[in-house]
């Protein structure tokens, strides 16, 4: 199945990490990898196309805006089960977590595939148990209990 998505760096977001066009260029991109990547949700059949008019938006928003737009704590990234909008808070996107056990690469693909399963209707889980790999939709980012770090959306 096909989803088309377009993405967005708030003005804000812009002056503080001082992003030029090429960044905006990079982003863009790696936010097709990591959509796309084998350890994604194509594994379910889905392929995520850029597009102007994309049915998905994914924005890259300051924590404050995370509060604003979502009601959440200002440390999560946010999107609405079955939405359009997902919110990726840029201060994860440019530090991770550490809770999560994630390298930044890793917690970037982890973030991606999170905030994109609640577009796809999925919510979140819990650690199965310990020695288990952290499911996707678990909210890693808050710490992973007894689980192994994981980004693979099937694993």
């Amino acid at each position: 199945m096909k989803k088309t998505f377009k993405t967005k760096i708030d003005d804000d977001v812009l002056k503080k990490y001082k992003i030029f066009n090429a960044g905006e260029r990079q982003f863009d991109f790696l936010v097709q990898v990591l959509l796309n990547s084998p350890d994604g949700w194509s594994q379910d059949g889905y392929f995520f196309e850029p597009s102007e008019n994309g049915d998905i938006l994914i924005r890259l928003c300051l924590p404050k805006t995370i509060r604003k737009e979502c009601g959440l704590r200002q440390d999560l990234s946010c999107a609405v089960l079955g939405g359009h909008n997902i919110y990726l808070n840029s201060e994860r996107w440019f530090k991770g977590a550490p809770k999560s056990g994630l390298s930044l690469d890793n917690y970037r693909q982890y973030m991606i595939s999170h905030e994109m399963g609640h577009i796809l209707g999925k919510d979140h889980t819990k650690c199965p148990g310990k020695g288990h790999k952290a499911p996707i939709m678990l909210q890693q980012t808050l710490g992973i209990g007894n689980c192994i770090p994981n980004t693979n959306v099937k694993e």
